[in-house]
C-alpha cells in the first residue's frame, strides 16, 4: 500500500530505471499528483488513492510508458508522415491533372479548393492539433521526444512547398485565388506554428490519457 507521494516517486523511478525519458516521466506524473494533493479536503494518503485511481499503480505505469518504447513508436512516426506526404501527393496530382492535363473534374475540383484556402488551413492545422493529441494520448510523457522526431521529418515538404512559392519555382497561374498577402501571411504563421500547436495538443493528450 501506497501512502505518500515520494513512496509513489520513488517506486516508479526504480521501475523505469532503464528507460531512455525516466526523469521526463517522473515530473509529469509528480505535477499530477501534487495537482491531487491541491484538492480540498485530501489527506496525502486520499490524494495518493486518487492519483492510482486517475492513472494507475507505478507497476501499471511503469508497464505502458515500457510498452510504448517497443517499435510501434516507429509505425507511428510513419504513418503521420506518410499521411502528411500524401496530402501534398494528392495536391500535386490534382494541381497538374486540372492546370497541365486540363482534366474537367480535376479542373472543377480545384477551383472549388482554390475558393476555400481558408477552410483548407485551418483543416490542415487540426490536423497537426490532432497529431500532437494522439501521440500524447498513446504514448504520454515518453511521446514527446517522438512528436519532435516526427513533426521535424514530416514538416519537410511544407517548408519545400512555401520557399518554391515564394521563389517562384512553382507556376505563379495556379494559385492567383490564393496568392494575396493575408493568406500568404497565414501560411508562413501557420507553418512556423505547426510545431507549437502539436504539443498543445500533445499536452492535451497526455491529460486524457490520466
Amino acid at each position: 500500500m501506497i501512502h505518500t507521494k515520494n513512496e509513489y516517486i520513488e517506486q516508479l523511478r526504480e521501475l523505469l530505471k532503464d528507460h531512455s525519458d525516466r526523469d521526463a516521466i517522473v515530473d509529469e506524473i509528480s505535477v499530477h499528483i501534487n495537482e491531487c494533493l491541491r484538492q480540498d479536503g485530501l489527506s496525502e494518503q486520499e490524494a495518493i488513492s486518487l492519483a492510482i485511481s486517475q492513472i494507475g499503480s507505478p507497476q501499471q505505469l511503469a508497464q505502458g510508458f515500457i510498452r510504448s518504447s517497443t517499435p510501434h513508436t516507429t509505425a507511428a512516426k510513419k504513418w503521420f508522415i506518410y499521411m502528411n506526404f500524401m496530402f501534398f501527393l494528392a495536391g500535386g496530382f490534382l494541381a497538374v491533372g486540372a492546370n497541365v492535363l486540363q482534366i474537367d473534374m480535376l479542373q472543377w475540383m480545384w477551383d472549388m479548393l482554390s475558393q476555400s484556402g481558408w477552410t483548407i488551413l485551418l483543416a490542415y492545422t487540426g490536423y497537426w492539433a490532432f497529431l500532437g493529441f494522439e501521440m500524447g494520448k498513446e504514448y504520454g510523457v515518453s511521446g514527446k521526444k517522438l512528436l519532435s522526431r516526427t513533426i521535424g521529418t514530416a514538416i519537410i515538404p511544407n517548408f519545400i512547398l512555401m520557399l518554391a512559392t515564394l521563389f517562384g519555382f512553382l507556376p505563379i497561374g495556379w494559385f492567383h485565388t490564393l496568392l494575396n498577402s493575408s493568406f500568404l501571411i497565414a501560411c508562413l504563421l501557420a507553418t512556423f506554428c505547426f510545431f507549437p500547436i502539436s504539443h498543445m495538443g500533445y499536452y492535451v493528450g497526455v491529460r486524457k490519457a490520466f
